[in-house]
């Protein structure tokens, strides 16, 4: 995802410069193999190292996250200090949404968290549905990326980490049910859905993807988001929960002590990874209220696919792009809120409709209606 977010800065007209920074030296070398350009450099650098970091971003105008959890606090902090904006490809900081927005007040910068695909596209394009109604009654959010065709094991293959993709099924999903925010288990919630031939039928579950909704869009009496896999996935995904082969609590074997969500994570990492395989991503974001008394139903919905001319997966074209153009912008000096800015109040009227151009001029293709 980051790697897609720099090949994107760099191609900019806006833009000048781009520095990567990574751990993994062979991420890099990778990332200057394919994108070549005197506007890019790279750095092995451990985002840990704070006085260091802050030294490197003094230099730019925006910063962009695409980091773990545990390295993404590191970054904002770093970011903070050096007085420079951020957008971030998560949120939920271990030090606080308070605490963060209090010291961006003070710096004078804005930090737009969780502005991938879900969280991120997602939210703008609800809150661009909540807009065009009275009153908002509910938000339904489906979303996902499947390999093109399923295949064993477990009908899916990685784009991003495996570890990532665990916490999403374990985690419990916090979701707004009869004007109550609640949390529900992961996976509940299953019900299938279809897409125009030839994608057809899949299955959809709650995962903890509403994100800032939950604070910036009030008064909606049911609100939800739900990942789209394949059909059959659940099943299999409850099957390796109900045999504890996802507990992360050590046992003895062989006179050795395993985790075992490690060694099976270990185990399909290889085996689901995508390969050579082609990706698609499915979205979908369904708004119910009422236009002058009358029920209204808004519906966006995106099918993006793998792109072979630039080997791009579709997860990082619609994580990374969202990412991309949010920094852009924010470099341009529009967004005058200063604190943390959820991407659904950073991105309206105007600049929506300016965000979601620069989607649509790299294909990501987002139909609406109301039906």
């Amino acid at each position: 995802m980051g790697s897609t977010v720099a090949r994107d800065l760099v191609k900019s007209k806006n833009v000048d410069k781009v520095l990567v920074c990574d751990a993994d030296r062979n991420r890099l070398q990778t990332l200057t193999h394919v994108e070549r350009s005197h506007k890019l450099s790279v750095k092995v650098h451990d985002v840990r190292r704070k006085d260091e970091t802050v030294r490197l971003l003094k230099d730019f105008d925006v910063g962009v996250g695409a980091l773990p959890h545990a390295f993404s606090e590191y970054a904002i902090l770093s970011t903070i200090r050096a007085g420079l904006d951020f957008v971030d490809l998560i949120f939920g900081w271990r030090f606080g949404r308070t605490a963060i927005e209090s010291a961006a007040k003070k710096k004078g910068i804005t930090i737009i968290p969780a502005c991938g695909l879900a969280p991120g596209l997602t939210n703008i394009l609800a809150m661009a549905g909540a807009e065009e109604l009275d009153k908002v009654d509910e938000v339904h959010i489906k979303v996902g990326g499947v390999p093109e065709k399923p295949k064993p094991p477990l009908n899916y293959r990685i784009v991003f980490s495996f570890e990532a993709v665990l916490e999403e099924y374990l985690r419990d999903a916090r979701i707004i049910k009869h004007g109550r925010v609640i949390d529900v288990p992961a996976l509940s919630g299953l019900e299938t859905l279809s897409f125009p031939h030839p994608i057809g039928r899949c299955e959809c579950f709650y995962t903890d993807g509403l994100s800032t909704l939950v604070q910036t869009m009030r008064n909606v009496r049911e609100m939800d988001e739900k990942t789209i896999r394949w059909p059959g996935h659940v099943e299999q995904l409850r099957t390796l929960i109900e045999c504890s082969l996802l507990d992360t609590k050590p046992v003895e074997f062989d006179n050795n002590h395993i985790v075992p969500r490690k060694f099976v994570s270990k185990l399909l990492s290889d085996k689901l990874m995508l390969g050579k395989e082609r990706d698609l991503t499915l979205l979908r974001v369904d708004v119910l209220g009422k236009k002058r008394k009358r029920p209204v139903h808004h519906r966006y919905e995106m099918i993006d696919h793998y792109d072979a001319k630039h080997a791009t997966t579709s997860m990082a074209r619609t994580t990374a792009f969202p990412c991309s153009i949010a920094a852009q912008i924010l470099g341009s000096g529009k967004i005058a809120t200063k604190g943390v800015c959820p991407p659904e109040l950073a991105f309206k009227n105007e600049l929506r409709e300016e965000f979601l151009g620069y989607l649509k001029e790299r294909g990501l293709k987002i139909t609406s209606k109301t039906i």
